[in-house]
């Protein structure tokens, strides 16, 4: 596990591994009145949060000196970005901040297990294993004081504020935040991971790409200097435009892959899902099913599939 590092004037990043293919970067904003933690990593995240914040010289409770930590602020209610935030919010009163859309699964728990993980128990089933294998990554549920949308900002004392800018895509609502000052762009999941053994996976595929296009239309307007990412290494504003360009490519990829799954002969969901998941070489499991489902949503809407039946789907061929 990397120590703390400034990757931008009061932007601070520490890094664990989530796993040996899925890094973890968590971020701290310091100003001159207090600071912000953006997300909370796992529950098992606490001691990098805490060396990180040791490292900003920010206070992470009685005992312990440095600026206050004033706001624990949300990019998205995935457990791997929450998981720290009630204990953090118990030890130092800070203010918890989330779009509205994620407040449900930040304060209800069970109900974000079953909408992120059981959404299909007739494909996946909710089994004691997949429940053994997820429960550890679940902390305690915290209360989300300030529901957020985009253009509403925290002020950190100085120059330093943080503008939240609506980013969804991945999940139905995500937040990221641009600190003007220092010209940096903090990032959850908006930008998702392309080569891992599993999809990362996305929930609305078309506002997944206006929220791609709406990054790289900011990183131009606002001469954006550098951009932190939960799951990739930070990197200035020219090398991220290059990695929306490669997260595009991947986005039109899983498309066609999916939508290349279906023929004249109605097809279930939970066979397209096998399909992308071998063709792509993923492993089978609940992102993937939600993103693939959404993909057939997607291409029933645009008119390049049919329903024809519950959860079967016959491609529409073009006569043109």
């Amino acid at each position: 596990m990397d120590g703390p590092v400034e990757v931008a004037p009061g932007i601070w990043q520490v890094r664990e591994e989530l796993s040996a293919e899925v890094p973890l970067f968590l971020h701290v904003v310091v100003g001159r009145r207090g600071a912000a933690l953006v997300d909370g990593g796992l529950p098992a995240s606490l001691p990098a949060v805490e060396r990180l914040l040791d490292g900003a010289a920010v206070a992470r409770g009685p005992g312990t000196t440095g600026r206050p930590l004033r706001w624990l602020l949300n990019t998205h209610a995935h457990h791997d970005h929450i998981g720290t935030f009630g204990p953090l919010r118990r030890r130092t009163g800070a203010v918890v901040v989330a779009a509205p859309g994620a407040v449900g699964w930040l304060e209800d728990l069970d109900l974000n297990l079953r909408e992120f993980a059981l959404h299909r128990p007739d494909i996946i089933p909710d089994s004691p294993e997949l429940r053994a294998e997820l429960a550890p990554t679940y902390g305690e549920p915290c209360p989300v004081d300030v529901a957020m949308t985009g253009g509403g900002s925290v002020r950190l004392g100085g120059p330093t504020v943080l503008e939240a800018v609506e980013l969804p895509g991945h999940v139905t609502a995500e937040l990221g935040w641009l600190e003007r000052s220092t010209r940096t762009l903090l990032l959850g999941d908006a930008v998702t991971g392309t080569s891992w053994s599993f999809f990362h996976g996305h929930v609305l595929p078309a506002a997944y790409r206006r929220s791609l296009h709406r990054l790289r239309e900011l990183v131009r307007e606002e001469d954006v200097r550098m951009v932190c990412l939960s799951h990739y290494p930070a990197r200035s504003g020219t090398e991220f435009l290059d990695l929306l360009d490669i997260v595009e490519a991947y986005l039109d990829d899983v498309t066609a892959t999916v939508e290349g799954a279906l023929s004249d002969t109605p097809t279930g969901l939970a066979t397209v899902w096998h399909r992308t998941c071998a063709a792509m070489d993923r492993a089978e499991e609940f992102r993937g099913l939600a993103m693939i489902a959404a993909h057939l949503d997607e291409a029933v809407a645009a008119g390049r599939a049919r329903l024809v039946g519950p959860d079967h789907y016959v491609a529409v061929r073009s006569t043109g």
